[in-house]
C-alpha cells in the first residue's frame, strides 16, 4: 500500500510498504540521466538492487558522520562530472540522514541545483532529516553550519527497510519522536513510552514535523522549536568529533534542556521527573572528550544565537514549546546555562 502527501509546493511524501518494489519511483525516474548515492553500509542490501531496477549509475559513501564534510562532498561533485552529469540529471540518496543531508547538499549546489529524490533508510532520517527540505555539511566549528534550503522532488519512506536497521538505530530515530513530543504533541509522547516500533507512531511524527514546516518553511520562528535539544545535542557532537549518535546526542540535550526548563520555572517538578525516567531508558553518557570549555565553544556557533547570546527553545510542559512573543527560543545568561551544566554533569 502507498500512501501520497504533498509538501510544500514541489515534494511528494510517499509512504507505505514496498515502496522500493514498486514501479512508482521508476516512473518519476522518466527519461532522465539517473545517479543513486547510497550509503556504503548499504549497497549490497539494497542500493545494488534499485540501481539495477532504476537504471542508474551508483555511487556509495562511506558510513558515519565524519563523512558529512566539504572533502566527501567535492568527491561527490567529481564523480559526477567523471559521469557526465548534467542539469537533466537526477539525484537518488538512498541512507541515513548523513546520506539525505549530503547528497541535497550537493545536488542544491552542482550546476546550480539538480533535482534529487530522498529515500531515508533509518527511523531517524525518516521522521528527522530527510522532511523538511534541509541540506548540509558539518565543518570543524560545528554541525550543519553549511547548507542550503532545497527540497527534494519526492521522499520515499518504506518501513519495510525498517526491518534490517539495528536496535541502536531505532533509539537513535526514536530521540527525535520523542522531541517532536516534547515541544507539541503530548498524544506522540504517550505513544513513544508506550510502543517504540509503530508505523503510526512513525507517520504521527512525520506528520507533525510536516505542519511546523508548513507554516514556517525558513525557520524565522515557529520551525525553530524543531532545534529543542540540538543547541547542547550539536555541541555534544562535535566535542565527541561526531562519534556520539546523533539521537544519543539528542536525548541528552532534550533532557538537559528540559532541565534548563525546570530550572528557570517554566515547567513543573511533576513533568521534569516523567522526562527524567524516559531518557534514563537511554542509558545516557558524555563523551569521553568532553569538557565544558569545549562545549562552550562549539554552542558559541548555533544558528539560533544572536547579538552574540545562546538561545534556547523551552517547553513549559510536555508537548508544548514556549512561543516568547513569536521568537520560540530566548537567550540565557552564562550563570543560568553554567548551573545547568552542573547538573548534566553530576546527574548520573
Amino acid at each position: 500500500m502507498i500512501d501520497k502527501i504533498l509538501i510544500f509546493p514541489s515534494t511528494e511524501l510517499f509512504l507505505g510498504n514496498q515502496l522500493l518494489k514498486t514501479d512508482k519511483l521508476l516512473e518519476l525516474c522518466g527519461n532522465q540521466k539517473v545517479v543513486l548515492v547510497a550509503d556504503a553500509a548499504i549497497k549490497d542490501l539494497y542500493a545494488v538492487a534499485l540501481a539495477k531496477k532504476l537504471r542508474a549509475n551508483l555511487l556509495t559513501i562511506p558510513s558515519g558522520e565524519k563523512t558529512k564534510n566539504w572533502d566527501t562532498a567535492q568527491t561527490l561533485i567529481d564523480q559526477l562530472f567523471q559521469v557526465g552529469c548534467g542539469r537533466d540529471t537526477l539525484l537518488i540518496a538512498l541512507g541515513g540522514g548523513v546520506t539525505t543531508d549530503l547528497v541535497g547538499f550537493v545536488a542544491s549546489i552542482y550546476m546550480r541545483s539538480l533535482p534529487f529524490i530522498s529515500i531515508p533508510t533509518t527511523l531517524l532520517a525518516m521522521v528527522d532529516a530527510a522532511i523538511g527540505g534541509k541540506t548540509a555539511i558539518n565543518t570543524p566549528y560545528g554541525k550543519n553550519l553549511i547548507g542550503t534550503m532545497y527540497p527534494p522532488q519526492a521522499i520515499f519512506v518504506d518501513f519495510d527497510v525498517l526491518q534490517t536497521l539495528p536496535a541502536k538505530e531505532w533509539l537513535n530515530g526514536l530521540a527525535e519522536i520523542l522531541k517532536m513530543g516534547l515541544i507539541r504533541d503530548g498524544s506522540l509522547w504517550e505513544m513513544a513510552q508506550k510502543n517504540g516500533e509503530s508505523s503510526a507512531m512513525i507517520l504521527q511524527a512525520i506528520l507533525g514535523k510536516m505542519q511546523v514546516i508548513e507554516q514556517d518553511p525558513m525557520e524565522q520562528g515557529l520551525r525553530r522549536i524543531l532545534n529543542f535539544g540540538h543547541t547542547i545535542g550539536h555541541a555534544l557532537e562535535a566535542v565527541s568529533l561526531y562519534k556520539m549518535p546523533h539521537g544519543q546526542a539528542v536525548a541528552l540535550g532534550c533532557l538537559v534542556e528540559a532541565h534548563l526548563s525546570l530550572q528557570l520555572n517554566y515547567l513543573a517538578k511533576e513533568d521534569f521527573d516523567s522526562i527524567l525516567a524516559m531518557y534514563k531508558k537511554f542509558a545516557l553518557t558524555l563523551p569521553k572528550t568532553y569538557t565544558r570549555s569545549h562545549l562552550l565553544q562549539a554552542m558559541a556557533h548555533d544558528k539560533k544565537r544572536a547579538f552574540g547570546q545562546i538561545r534556547f527553545v523551552l517547553i513549559d510542559q510536555i508537548g508544548h514549546a514556549i512561543p516568547f512573543d513569536g521568537a520560540y527560543c530566548r537567550s540565557v545568561s552564562p550563570n543560568e546555562l553554567e548551573s545547568t551544566l552542573d547538573w548534566m554533569e553530576q546527574w548520573k
